[in-house]
């Protein structure tokens, strides 16, 4: 928080995920996109017809046949398709969304299966939170072709964590490639060229900060990482903020 820009007019996030700070800042105006689908249609599904999401989460519980079943089907109504999603990431193994090179949900169910899977009213809040964004299913450079002086963009991409080379990128069918972060860097330039604040975390990995410009402040991070099998392998990994505005001037 203490790195964001003094102020913004419109909030942009073009690889949403789970969207932490859009919902802790609570933008008044925003833009949420993401890659995955099934990610943005729950998203839409959750604010355009919160009463019936809601219901229809809430009378779900903790099974591991049931999630097996729901790993395996294919729903096609939208609604269907938002429950199968936050089922399948409520309870799958640290909550990990992964997909295979066919777009298929290949996660194993965790070793927890708790006896509340969600709060009705954090659902709830979240749908009033959802209606000042316009909800995209996109690549993020089509996502930032049209974004104006006055916004602040958020990036947080799939980056390596720990292992040089151990790119996480089965976020969705597309993977996320190398390649994608040189082209995301060419983006950040021009955008910064155009006036738009951007806020971007990456892994501390020297060959992926190389695609990114050198005039943008670097701050470094410590966070823990939380996907291993074992807690005792959780290591503390580094990460860098990148900015193209000094977040020391917060006047």
């Amino acid at each position: 928080m203490k790195l964001l820009p003094s102020h913004w007019d419109y909030y942009v996030e073009p690889m949403a995920g789970s969207a932490a700070l859009f919902f802790l800042l609570a933008p008044p105006k925003a833009i949420l996109a993401d890659i995955n689908s099934e990610l943005m249609n729950f998203y839409g599904a959750l604010r355009n017809d919160t009463d019936r999401l809601v219901t229809r989460l809430s009378s779900l519980r903790a099974s591991k046949a049931l999630y097996d079943s729901m790993r395996n089907g294919k729903p096609t109504s939208g609604l269907e398709r938002a429950v199968r999603f936050a089922y399948l990431n409520r309870l799958c193994w640290n909550g990990l969304h992964r997909v295979n090179r066919n777009g298929f949900f290949n996660v194993p169910i965790g070793d927890r299966l708790p006896k509340r899977l969600w709060s009705a009213e954090g659902l709830s809040q979240a749908a009033r939170l959802l209606q000042n964004a316009r909800l995209l299913n996109d690549d993020f450079e089509r996502t930032l072709r049209g974004i104006k002086r006055g916004s602040f963009v958020f990036i947080d991409p799939p980056y390596p964590r720990g292992a040089r080379k151990g790119w996480f990128n089965r976020y969705s069918k597309d993977f996320f490639l190398f390649e994608d972060h040189q082209r995301l860097g060419r983006l950040t330039e021009t955008l910064d060229e155009r006036g738009i604040s951007l806020m971007m975390i990456v892994g501390a990995n020297p060959e992926l900060l190389r695609c990114y410009s050198s005039s943008f402040v670097r701050t470094r991070l410590r966070s823990k990482s939380l996907i291993s099998s074992k807690p005792s392998s959780r290591f503390s990994v580094e990460e860098v903020v990148l900015t193209n505005y000094d977040p020391r001037d917060r006047s």
